[in-house]
């Protein structure tokens, strides 16, 4: 970033003298930022700017003595004035766009290394927009910049995983996991790498895979979520009594795992444990947002004739997981019950749409490719 100052900045310094205020000149802002001194940096840029409110340079000299000051909302403010003053500062785009990444602001970093990043040789620019769409969840439009970057730098670890972990969420999961297994062999007692590819297995359909890689997390000690993934997997296979040991390892550990409370609670339903109530409500004031804790509460509560509150957990149940077809049956079985045979029927018909869409589903799966192309 240029140092040389406009003749106006100086006549305003030298205005400032005349009227009486305290001299301040850009030399003097530089070297209180040399000293370390930033508050005071920053009180000369702000007298500065604002005396020469249309030099876009002052202004990101403000911003620049904010964030390090770690004032990154002040600063972006001062950024912004310089840009509209000058929307083509390429150092100023970046100086914004770091004021957003350390605040994780992801989206609107993203959006101010755009142009930065499309300067031929601005690594940095290109390697922080990829991590800023990484970072607001955009995977798929950081995936390009991603495998761009890990191809020219195949030794950064954050690259590789933050590319690997975009398969994984944007469901190309053999790329995710060929991405991981790499990753794996670099570092092959990572508890971490293996968390990921054992989602990669499951969404595979490697169950066993998934299981090998949960307990290889697990092997040197306790890793969050790995039990709860491996009791996850044996209660989605009814394996109960063996999810409920998962799921009450995982508790040990971390007492307030709501989703382990949560799928506990549902197994001891399911043996008819009176304490399965007791482990649904500590789950729902934990987490108000699992599914599965209404539909459980909603099944006590109609069991035990509290139908209002029965009809609000379904519907809270429903709301959460539209195609659970359980939840809108039992909420259908609630409304003739109390005689409300329209809204019964209504519900009904949404059960019978999901049931044809998911043999639909399994009949294209069974099939496979080659058999819809014979």
């Amino acid at each position: 970033m240029g140092r040389g100052y406009s003749l106006g900045i100086l006549l305003a310094s030298a205005l400032l003298l005349s009227a009486g205020a305290p001299a301040v000149s850009p030399e003097q802002a530089r070297a209180l930022e040399q000293r370390g001194d930033w508050a005071a940096a920053a009180s000369a840029w702000r007298t500065l700017a604002e005396a020469s409110p249309a030099d876009y340079r002052l202004w990101t000299d403000l911003g620049v003595a904010l964030a390090h000051q770690q004032r990154y909302t002040e600063a972006v403010e001062a950024y912004r004035k310089a840009l509209h003053l000058q929307p083509m500062a390429t150092a100023t785009q970046m100086d914004l766009g770091i004021a957003f990444f350390k605040q994780g602001d992801f989206a609107h970093a993203a959006a101010a290394f755009q142009s930065p990043a499309k300067i031929p040789g601005n690594t940095q620019a290109g390697i922080l927009l990829a991590l800023s769409l990484f970072g607001a969840h955009d995977y798929q439009a950081a995936i390009p910049h991603l495998e761009k970057l890990a191809a020219a730098s195949p030794d950064n670890s954050e690259l590789l995983e933050a590319l690997a972990e975009s398969y994984l969420y944007t469901h190309q999961f053999a790329k995710a996991k060929q991405e991981f297994e790499i990753m794996l062999r670099r570092n092959p007692n990572s508890p971490g790498v293996h968390m990921l590819l054992a989602q990669a297995d499951d969404s595979l359909n490697r169950t066993a895979d998934a299981v090998t890689e949960l307990r290889a997390a697990l092997a040197h000690g306790y890793v969050p979520n790995a039990h709860f993934g491996i009791g996850y997997i044996a209660w989605r296979d009814k394996r109960y009594g063996e999810a409920a040991a998962e799921f009450r390892r995982e508790l040990a550990s971390a007492p307030r795992h709501a989703q382990a409370l949560a799928y506990l609670g549902d197994v001891l339903l399911r043996s008819h444990d009176p304490s399965a109530r007791a482990m649904l409500e500590q789950a729902a004031v934990l987490d108000d947002s699992i599914p599965i804790v209404h539909l459980d509460l909603g099944i006590l509560d109609a069991g035990a004739r509290q139908d209002a509150s029965a009809r609000k957990q379904f519907e809270r149940a429903i709301a959460l997981a539209p195609d659970d077809a359980d939840a809108h049956y039992r909420l259908a079985r609630l409304y003739q019950a109390e005689g409300r045979t329209v809204d019964a029927k209504a519900q009904l018909a949404v059960v019978t749409r999901l049931h044809e869409a998911r043999h639909e589903s399994l009949i294209e799966k069974i099939s496979g490719p080659q058999a819809k192309g014979q």
